[in-house]
């Protein structure tokens, strides 16, 4: 088969979830791990009895593949007596529900995974399905009806997201039949939203990896539009005339840039690719044209004393028309009121109906203050140096922040983070102590704040102890919560280290895409997944690009020096040693620095330990000395 075609077949695809996963995990996160572990006992035995194959996995969610219809619902039906037998003898807090859907169709084969159509429709099914209950389509129906003593009950034609189906009930007891009037949209859990994006690539329709740029002349976008609205928040202007007060327009562009992206029905770019392109140009048709999007929100603000005035523009850049216009004027204490009307009136013009619960958290919940987010913004910028100067200019913020406000959210979050990045760099005299700290820090700012990027330092900390699945579910829960680039990414790091690189693939992508100017270590890491997965020739043009940035394009040596070694890796799995060893005369001559031991830094945790093996004595045997000069 060449690299262009699809292998394909007809699968039965069963697709489970918990009911309430979010909020028992806000409840009680470790007894809902529990929880999860024992009910996974007992679906992994139904799984083995009735020949079921899990081919993927993402925090509470399961999608398996099944042979047979018949067996497929059997299993369903067996696993849900086991279930509610369970629950019957426990505790209530100890009481854990799912909802299962179950389609055949068509699925695209890749590797161990299945993606396409086929997935997609069971994992609506089961968004679709009651609690405790499993939902089936016309075509398991069809075969199973006849073959089993189970009643079905005919729910009609639905309709979920762009799909329409024809769905059944499989009736475990009379008290779960129902009537559904009318076609009904779900939320599809994060499972089924990765399988969309893995369809996306199955098809080939996946938007490819680049910089985010176009030339000049340009009248083509450099990436295909979402089907959803396409908006970028582009970096509101300081009119106030003093430099000190940048932090305000800076602060206001990336919480609206946030908010919009807790809602899964927006597509939004995030704030550090919008304010690249913009200190480029100010063309509306340029910008939209880079970064992919229909929609561009621009704005301003003016402050004097303690006065305040925002304006903002929302343009359609396709047909170059105003959406709405609007000017608010308060004191500075009006400035989150402000963040949050703007986000609102968005959501309202796209006609949105949103809550409060589906929105998120405004930013203005998670900061005490506007001096407390400038201060989170300068801890940031010093943080991503990841410097030994870096940190102390970090740390001091944080602990400035921690000592000013002890309960808030942000603070908390910035000491662990700091924390973190001790263990990162070697720069801790007590490992298990600031492992303990993290941990603290990290789980006191998520139940301040409920998002995700404290999420994704909890999952590091968890890797970092030697707990991989407890970082798998966190990873899998911050992904739902904030589907931002710096959570994605997140989460795809964890996914990858943990053993699962198609998956990890697939949140990096989605972080590169929202983040056109994204970093380098992205494409680095995005490499090292298609290396796993054996999608060599994928991997090599994201390397080939990144390494004809270069300096000029931002990326440092010693990203350019990890993407020399993979390209020798791939040489060396592609039998040809010799150009291998001159890409790593390359990259001694580039960075005298790197060394195996800087290998161990970014992949020795990795669980897959022949993967890093490869890795290490291809280096060694093609001359990468084990310490660096």
């Amino acid at each position: 088969m060449t690299e262009d075609q699809i292998d394909r077949k007809i699968a039965v695809i069963f697709a489970t979830d918990v009911v309430g996963y979010s909020k028992s995990m806000e409840v009680d996160e470790a007894q809902t791990i529990k929880n999860l572990r024992a009910c996974r006992r007992l679906l992994d035995a139904s799984l083995k009895q009735y020949d079921g194959r899990i081919f993927n996995t993402a925090g509470d969610s399961v999608l398996a593949e099944f042979s047979s219809a018949v067996s497929a619902v059997e299993c369903a039906a067996d696993f849900q007596r086991n279930v509610r037998q369970r629950n019957q003898s426990s505790d209530k807090a100890e009481v854990m529900e799912f909802r299962i859907g179950i389609n055949m169709g068509d699925v695209v084969i890749e590797g161990e995974d299945l993606y396409g159509d086929g997935v997609n429709i069971a994992a609506r099914l089961e968004a679709l399905a009651q609690p405790n209950g499993i939902s089936v389509s016309k075509p398991v129906y069809e075969f199973a009806q006849a073959k089993m003593e189970l009643p079905f009950n005919d729910l009609g034609v639905q309709q979920v997201k762009e799909n329409r189906f024809h769905v059944y009930d499989v009736l475990l007891d009379p008290s779960q039949k129902r009537s559904l009037s009318k076609p009904l949209s779900f939320r599809l859990p994060m499972l089924a939203a990765t399988t969309a994006v893995f369809a996306l690539i199955g098809a080939g329709l996946l938007y490819q990896f680049g910089a985010g740029k176009v030339s000049e002349g340009a009248s083509d976008f450099a990436y295909e539009l979402p089907t959803k609205p396409s908006i970028a928040v582009m970096p509101f202007t300081n009119l106030s005339g003093d430099e000190s007060k940048e932090y305000v327009s800076s602060g206001v562009t990336q919480n609206i840039t946030n908010s919009l992206s807790k809602s899964p029905e927006l597509f939004i770019i995030s704030y550090s690719s919008a304010k690249q392109i913009f200190s480029k140009t100010s063309d509306v048709i340029k910008i939209s044209e880079a970064l992919g999007v229909q929609y561009l929100l621009t704005g301003s603000i003016q402050q004097s004393g303690q006065s305040l005035r925002v304006n903002v523009e929302f343009v359609d850049a396709i047909s170059g028309q105003n959406v709405w216009v609007d000017q608010l004027d308060g004191e500075i204490g009006n400035l989150f009121l402000f963040q949050d009307q703007i986000t609102q009136k968005i959501l309202e013009n796209f006609q949105i109906n949103m809550t409060a619960s589906l929105l998120g958290k405004s930013a203005s919940t998670n900061f005490s203050s506007v001096e407390q987010m400038r201060q989170i913004i300068l801890f940031r910028e010093h943080y991503l140096t990841f410097s030994q100067n870096g940190y102390s200019a970090a740390k001091k913020i944080a602990d400035e922040l921690y000592k000013r406000d002890p309960d808030s959210g942000p603070s908390n979050l910035a000491k662990g983070w700091v924390e973190f990045q001790a263990l990162m760099m070697g720069l801790t005299e007590d490992r298990e102590q600031s492992l303990k700290l993290g941990r603290v820090f990290s789980q006191k700012a998520h139940e301040r704040m409920g998002d995700g990027l404290s999420l994704i330092l909890g999952a590091w900390l968890d890797l970092l102890s030697g707990r991989p699945e407890e970082a798998k579910i966190k990873a899998a829960e911050a992904s739902q919560i904030d589907p931002t680039g710096d959570v994605l990414s997140g989460a795809g790091n964890i996914l990858l280290l943990t053993g699962n690189p198609a998956s990890a693939e697939v949140f990096i992508k989605k972080a590169m895409r929202i983040t056109p100017f994204h970093p380098a270590w992205y494409a680095n890491r995005l490499s090292e997944a298609l290396i796993m997965t054996g999608k060599f020739g994928e991997a090599r043009s994201v390397l080939t690009e990144l390494m004809e940035k270069g300096s000029d394009g931002g990326v440092n040596l010693r990203e350019q020096s990890r993407a020399l070694l993979s390209l020798a890796v791939i040489d060396r799995l592609n039998g040809d040693d010799a150009e291998g060893k001159k890409t790593i005369e390359r990259l001694r001559a580039l960075d005298p620095k790197f060394s195996v031991a800087t290998v161990h830094g970014y992949l020795g945790m990795v669980s897959d330990k022949a993967f890093l093996q490869s890795y290490i004595t291809t280096a060694q045997e093609f001359g990468l000395p084990d310490v660096g000069s």
